[in-house]
């Protein structure tokens, strides 16, 4: 699968989104990179979810003007409206149990699981060209929501970090992977 786009971690294992030659998947990957079950995305897309995360109960993933929550073994338990259409990325807040969605060019709004959107959060993306997002709880510089992005300018692969207090964000590093490409996911 030449297009991976989404991964995260859960119970010993990888969940990788890809589009599988225009029939999405997600695939369950060991620690050792062998892969140990697939199942079929939901909704239709030739590309499916550009994005993944996990709340603890589900995996959840946006697809065009859906998000949909799934469980390890694929049932769709839950799906609702996107904030944006369409919406590419998203990220779980356990601080605040919500999800974090957006897409390239519109800030990351929270949603509840039951997909309504949050009056008053919305994540000031600094004109950044978002295309990953994922979160991580108590960061060191308390700016937990992680930003991939690609410079207008360079295409230059970038990671940046968001300050809730003062809706600012930090420069993290840029990604410049020895084996090129560019991930879709973060």
């Amino acid at each position: 699968d030449t297009k991976l786009y989404g991964v995260v971690f859960v119970e010993d294992h990888f969940y990788v989104s890809g589009a599988n030659d225009d029939t999405p998947a997600i695939y369950k990957i060991n620690r050792n990179g062998e892969l140990v079950d697939e199942f079929e995305q939901p909704g239709g897309d030739n590309r499916g979810m550009r994005d993944l995360a996990w709340d603890g109960e589900l995996l959840w993933g946006p697809i065009r003007n859906e998000i949909y929550g799934i469980t390890l073994e694929g049932e769709v338990v839950a799906s609702f409206d996107a904030a944006y259409h369409p919406s590419t990325v998203i990220a779980w807040d356990p601080d605040r149990e919500v999800l974090w969605v957006g897409n390239t060019t519109n800030d990351p709004v929270a949603v509840d699981r039951e997909g309504n959107q949050i009056e008053g959060m919305e994540a000031d993306r600094k004109d950044l060209r978002v295309y990953g997002l994922a979160y991580l709880p108590n960061d060191v510089d308390d700016c937990p929501l992680y930003i991939f992005s690609k410079e207008r300018d360079t295409n230059k692969q970038t990671l940046h970090k968001y300050n809730f207090e003062d809706n600012d964000t930090t420069f993290v590093t840029y990604l410049e992977p020895e084996a090129g490409g560019a991930p879709l996911g973060a």
